[in-house]
């Protein structure tokens, strides 16, 4: 009986051994509901295996990570804060924070990130902040923040964004910061939106004076918040076409000329589609000059062209069913300007065998926007306690 006692005991042992080991790397300390597991500063080029289950703060700060694969996390869901700044991260697979569920606060920041799942944030609904300044991100999605309902602060500063897709923060009801400065605007009307909610804005809008246009180049330097009302229309399309055919059916060796017309304010960017037998063949209408040089109110551009053929057999192409803005010509927003564009595509027949608040978050919350030393690079329940306040 004793035995079988002893044996118990020891098999519990085990279970709490396994679910609070430790890395060799890495130092774990704190109490049951509190875990920090500490792996910073170890020239790390990998995310550890064997991080304890119940692990809730994880650092990986400071490392020469450079991949982050989506097993690295499944493990330990537990995990309500995870620091992985200043890193060389330049991949992030999809479904890597996916699993974090109960995540708060998620500090990307200091990598060489361009490309990011921004899926993966749709579950991450207890988030509250999130810093993914200082990377190379080109784009956010629109819907990224439509289920962070709790999102107090968000830093995407120091990255390469163009621009912001009105409606991107509409969801963020709780947000009370927001980094923005240090990216490369490009002022035109798709910003204009940009700059009157930052006008009207009550939250924490910090650094306003390096939100700031980078193109076009007339206006490179003027703040965002200053930037002039623009003129801005909804793009037209219309199409038409030599000769004049609507009732005729094309055999092999017909050429049709066809027009793309255009109107609005940023230029519309054309592209064709056309179908060749059942394939579609897609292509831009090439532009003279290069967007950023386009005038804001600048003259009309000179006519744009491009001379295609056909590939493939058109015996059964109607002229009559080209449409005005059934998308031909697809007409996109541009950045540059210019109401007028004209475009036209020379299609030939050939034969088929020759086709090919801020009381919330306090702002001095700067974990890792420097690289912390000594102690200060272990003491990340203080970080999070010292500067981030619950909501009362």
């Amino acid at each position: 009986m004793a035995t079988r006692y002893l044996m118990l005991i020891a098999l519990g042992t085990a279970v709490i051994g396994s679910a609070r080991g430790c890395p060799e790397q890495c130092k774990c300390t704190g109490k049951v509901s509190l875990q920090l597991t500490d792996c910073a500063y170890k020239d790390l080029l990998e995310v550890p295996e064997g991080l304890p289950s119940n692990v809730t703060t994880l650092s990986l700060s400071a490392n020469k990570i450079k991949v982050l694969k989506s097993k690295n996390f499944i493990n330990v869901t537990q995990v309500t804060s995870l620091w992985l700044a200043h890193n060389e991260i330049v991949t992030v697979e999809r479904g890597t924070f996916a699993p974090l569920i109960q995540l708060k606060n998620l500090d990307i920041s200091h990598n060489k990130i361009v490309h990011f799942p921004w899926e993966d944030l749709t579950n991450l609904t207890a988030l509250h902040l999130l810093k993914m300044n200082n990377n190379d991100m080109v784009s956010i999605p629109k819907d990224t923040f439509s289920k962070l309902k709790e999102l107090r602060s968000v830093r995407i500063n120091n990255n390469k964004f163009t621009t912001i897709v009105q409606g991107t923060f509409d969801a963020l009801i709780s947000m009370s910061h927001l980094q923005i400065f240090h990216n490369p605007f490009t002022c035109s009307c798709n910003l204009e939106w940009l700059r009157d909610w930052i006008n009207k804005s009550s939250i924490s809008i910090p650094e306003q004076n390096n939100i700031v246009c980078d193109a076009p180049s007339h206006l490179k330097g003027t703040q965002v918040t200053s930037m002039p009302k623009l003129d801005c229309k909804a793009p037209s399309v219309s199409i038409t076409y030599q000769p004049n055919i609507e009732k005729n059916e094309l055999n092999e060796g017909y050429m049709v000329m066809l027009y793309c017309e255009t109107k609005g304010t940023p230029k519309p960017e054309v592209t064709w589609e056309i179908y060749a037998g059942n394939q579609l063949i897609t292509f831009p209408l090439p532009a003279i000059v290069e967007k950023i040089e386009i005038p804001i109110n600048g003259p009309p551009t000179n006519a744009r062209f491009l001379v295609a053929s056909f590939v493939g057999s058109e015996k059964n192409f109607n002229p009559s069913e080209l449409e005005e803005g059934e998308g031909e010509a697809d007409g996109g927003e541009g950045d540059g300007e210019g109401e007028d564009v004209e475009g036209s595509v020379v299609t030939e027949s050939i034969p088929e065998s020759q086709s090919k608040t801020q009381e919330e978050f306090e702002v001095g919350s700067e974990y890792s926007d420097r690289l912390p030393l000594g102690a200060e690079a272990v003491n990340i329940s203080a970080e999070i306690n010292g500067n981030y306040k619950q909501p009362r």
